[in-house]
């Protein structure tokens, strides 16, 4: 598989193979292996009923995911609601210590939690697969990196290797893996796809997206 980055600080590996089920859009042709490597660790690896597996599914919507949120996390922002938390993870969860008998304010407070969310974990974009969840957000001139995956998918009898952690990883290095995964990602699409101009139109949405 190929290698951006560094596997012992932050690095993503990525292949393509073969596509198993019988789908006939743009999104069957970029079927693969993927990891992510942080401090050593893959955290999309898992075992499922006690078989250890690679993550594996159509790659373009983490692709899709990091070109359309990239922006968001290198930004430095505060998070948008005021609650106390060391990581990514505490502020979510104390944001569910919220509540009000306003329904407006509480909607409010919810849709503003949710939109960080989705701007800064890509599980949103996990589309059916066992994607594990994970958060990205900017700490002065590093990237947090936090997740907590103990009970994820479990009723499925999902078992991720490395369930839960946080790391900081220097912005640069974070920023040029994403960005070199995602240039060779659409290079390699463009080069194997059978519907080239379906192609062509999807690398210039993300090319145009990750500048």
């Amino acid at each position: 598989m190929k290698i951006f980055g560094n596997k012992n600080t932050f690095a993503i590996q990525y292949e393509f193979i073969n596509n198993p089920f019988n789908e006939n859009s743009l999104s069957r042709e970029t079927w693969g292996r993927f990891a992510l490597f942080i401090s050593g660790k893959d955290v999309c690896h898992f075992s499922r009923n006690n078989v250890a597996g690679d993550f594996q599914w159509n790659l373009i919507y983490i692709v899709e995911w990091f070109s359309e949120n990239l922006k968001y996390i290198l930004n430095d922002k505060q998070f948008p609601l005021p609650v106390e938390g060391q990581n990514s993870l505490e502020l979510i969860n104390n944001c569910l210590l919220f509540d009000s008998d306003d329904d407006d304010e509480f909607d409010e407070w919810f849709d503003k939690k949710q939109d960080w969310e989705f701007k800064h974990s890509w599980f949103s974009s996990r589309a059916g697969s066992f994607l594990p969840d994970v958060f990205f957000r900017r700490v002065n001139d590093e990237i947090e990196i936090s997740w907590n995956n103990e009970l994820t998918y479990s009723l499925e009898g999902i078992s991720f290797t490395h369930p839960h952690g946080i790391e900081y990883i220097p912005l640069d290095l974070f920023e040029s893996t994403i960005k070199n995964f995602i240039d060779d990602f659409l290079n390699n699409l463009l080069l194997k796809s059978n519907n080239k101009s379906e192609a062509e139109m999807k690398c210039k949405v993300i090319n145009d997206l990750i500048k």
